[in-house]
């Protein structure tokens, strides 16, 4: 029982790697998958529904163009970005310490319960 065991074993993971060569094989010579990025990579761009395929768009018809948009992430900043953006921080600062303040500070933790 103890060479069947192995045998199986054997034969069980030449099959799973000869499966998974096969896949990658198979996925390098297959036609690539439609790129949706390309052309799109700053701005708004259109396309038209052909199908439905989403339970969310089941009131859309085909023919439908829709929009969509890309935002690209912004790699400087200019200095009257920079202090608006300073000045609303210290304004959402300056509100949340004035919160802090109003609030009741009942937990304590000076009150023992035993049982």
């Amino acid at each position: 029982m103890d060479n069947f065991s192995t045998i199986l074993f054997l034969v069980i993971s030449v099959s799973l790697l000869a499966s998974a060569v096969w896949l990658i094989v198979s996925a390098a010579n297959s036609r690539p998958v439609r790129d949706y990025n390309a052309g799109r990579l700053t701005g708004t761009w259109t396309t038209e529904v052909t199908k439905r395929i989403h339970p969310e768009m089941r009131d859309v018809e085909p023919g439908t163009q829709l929009m969509g948009v890309n935002f690209k992430t912004k790699t400087e900043c200019d200095l009257e970005e920079y202090k608006a953006l300073q000045a609303r921080i210290e304004e959402l600062r300056i509100e949340l310490e004035g919160e802090e303040d109003d609030e009741d500070e009942d937990d304590d933790g000076d009150v023992v319960v035993r049982i």
